[in-house]
């Protein structure tokens, strides 16, 4: 019920600004419009909305992986780090929105200039969180387990990792939530299909509500992919907190 509310309060909102400053349908439909049109419309959203969701997961699973496997390479070796944290930060500098065009010349207009789109924008999120998890050992503990000439892949993997993974899990979170961003505006771009594409089409041919709903249809895509992430994430938090117990 407490999600409910909000949900019924936006949509009174919607309708009652239509109704009370007459809006033509062209500039803002009703939500009664745009349920009308995700009924009659629902095959064609559905085949572009499964495009989205695939770009978006995968991207979120291979963007996810390398900025995890990056942050275990830089906390592994000081001098790679020291080495390359300046361009990591200095590629965040750049919008990864001006990259777009050079990624569909590189990688054509189809599935793969989308996948690297939305990987480019999960992949910082997540180094960055994993790595402040690796540095997250009370400086006690390390010279604890140097004191008793503790192996440095044994300190890595018995103590830094188990440390660092809650922050992983937190930036994979976060990412969760940017993922849609980079499927959408690679599509924007340029594409054949997918949410992005449909919204651009409906826009060009003025059909207002089949673009408000392809975006109603994106958010439900942004917010399940965020509550299974959120959910399995804390879940697998929750089972290494109870493993890590005496």
């Amino acid at each position: 019920m407490a999600r409910i509310l909000p949900l019924g309060g936006a949509l009174a909102a919607w309708w009652l600004v239509v109704w009370a400053f007459e809006l033509p349908h062209f500039i803002l439909p009703g939500p009664d419009r745009v349920l009308i049109t995700l009924i009659e419309r629902h095959a064609q959203l559905l085949f572009h909305g499964s495009v989205t969701a695939a770009e978006i997961l995968a991207g979120l699973g291979l963007g996810g992986a390398l900025g995890f496997l990056t942050a275990c390479a830089l906390a592994t070796s000081e001098p790679l780090k020291r080495a390359t944290l300046p361009f990591l930060v200095m590629s965040q500098a750049l919008p990864v929105f001006a990259l777009a065009p050079l990624l569909m010349l590189w990688f054509g207009y189809g599935f793969a200039s989308k996948l690297a789109m939305t990987t480019l924008i999960v992949y910082f999120p997540v180094t960055a969180a994993t790595l402040s998890g690796f540095r997250a050992m009370p400086d006690g503990w390390h010279d604890t387990f140097i004191s008793l000439h503790a192996k440095q892949w044994s300190l890595f993997w018995r103590v830094r990792l188990p440390l660092a993974l809650p922050h992983a899990f937190s930036g994979l979170r976060i990412a969760a939530s940017v993922a849609p961003i980079g499927a959408v505006v690679g599509e924007w771009v340029g594409s054949s299909s997918g949410l992005g594409y449909l919204m651009l089409h409906a826009n060009g041919r003025g059909q207002t509500d089949l673009m408000f709903a392809a975006l109603v249809v994106l958010c439900i895509e942004a917010v399940v992919i965020w509550t299974v992430v959120s959910r399995l994430t804390r879940r697998l938090d929750q089972r290494l907190n109870v493993s890590s117990l005496p």
